[in-house]
């Protein structure tokens, strides 16, 4: 009984030995892993079969959906297209002026101009054709100079036509207001620039706004001025917009010229009329006075344009330079882009040259 028992032992311990226990194992995680090579492979296979049949199925729809669109499109095409009654184009009859509004009509185009033919109906005896600036011992070198000034520069449209001149000129800026807000920006785009004060007429087309009037208060002129130099304080030489009733005006100039010098700016007379206080004013407190010789557009007349060009060049010629004042009218700008030949004779400068 006991060899039995002893033979039985050897024998459940020769089965349930450790490197049989380990094949049993390795045998059992080596089929695991065949039999789950074998199903993902299928799913992969399966997958792609799928994936193909997908695509397939999306193709058919597309192809579909464009036969059905391009007929869809035929269709549309070969429906009839409804009748449009043409509109007869409206013929206006020309603008016509009664020869009071014709003048009406130059007063809004040439303000400065009508001010000063203004101011010389009411002081017939002062003497217009000699400048009152004349220095009696004024030298240059080379040619004689001549400065030109546009007034009135407030509009994109303007800049671009004075950009195009081909020599030196100086465009004056309106200060901005609602009707033209863009002046600051726009005289940035030049090398030099004037602002162009509003000050107050005989005969007012359309005053601007905030324009200086005979009886204002220094601190009001002085207000004006500064809020001014704030919008432009990259300019130092203004020049007055109209003006033929406060330039004559004795004590409205003394205030003005001495809030320009405590600010450091530098006035021009535009002499938009004889009886302008202006030189009185430079004489007796001694400082150089820069005034205009010549309107160069009295009419908006091409051949008259240019012969108050050879006008300011014969001024300049006399006296070593001049100072001819125009406007930003579409014949004045014209002129001036195809001037050259008749300004050869003078140096075109800026106002700070002289």
């Amino acid at each position: 009984m006991a060899k039995s028992r002893k033979k039985k032992r050897k024998i459940k311990k020769a089965f349930f030995s450790k490197k049989k226990i380990a094949l049993v194992v390795l045998a059992f995680f080596f089929s695991f892993a065949v039999v789950y090579s074998i199903n993902y492979f299928e799913l992969i296979k399966a997958s792609k079969h799928q994936k193909s049949d997908d695509m397939e199925s999306t193709k058919v729809l597309m192809d579909k959906m464009k036969k059905m669109l391009d007929a869809e499109k035929k269709r549309l095409e070969n429906l009839p297209k409804p009748k449009v009654k043409e509109k007869k184009e409206e013929i206006l009859p020309p603008v016509t002026y009664t020869k009071k509004e014709e003048s009406k009509k130059a007063d809004t185009q040439f303000s400065e101009i009508t001010d000063y033919k203004k101011s010389k109906e009411l002081h017939p005896k002062k003497e217009y054709k000699k400048p009152l600036h004349v220095e009696k011992n004024y030298s240059y070198k080379g040619k004689p100079k001549l400065a030109i000034i546009i007034d009135d520069v407030a509009f994109s449209h303007q800049v671009k036509l004075i950009k195009k001149i081909p020599f030196k000129v100086t465009p004056s800026f309106f200060p901005p207001t609602k009707r033209h807000p863009d002046t600051v920006k726009l005289s940035h785009q030049f090398t030099f620039a004037m602002i162009h004060l509003p000050t107050e007429a005989l005969s007012f087309s359309r005053p601007e706004n905030a324009t200086l009037l005979v009886g204002d208060s220094y601190d009001k002129i002085k207000s004006r001025i500064k809020q001014i130099k704030n919008w432009f304080p990259h300019i130092k030489y203004y020049n007055n917009h109209t003006g033929s009733k406060f330039t004559a005006d004795l004590d409205s100039m003394k205030k003005l010229l001495k809030v320009m010098r405590n600010e450091g700016l530098i006035f021009v007379d535009s002499r938009t009329t004889a009886a302008t206080k202006a030189p009185v004013i430079a004489k007796k407190d001694g400082f150089r006075l820069i005034s205009r010789d010549v309107f160069i557009d009295n009419s908006s007349d091409k051949k008259l344009i240019r012969k108050q060009l050879r006008k300011a060049v014969k001024i300049a010629k006399k006296r070593g330079y001049a100072v001819a004042i125009g406007h930003p009218h579409t014949n004045t700008l014209e002129v001036l882009i195809n001037a050259k030949p008749l300004l050869k004779d003078v140096d075109l400068v800026y106002i700070k040259e002289l």
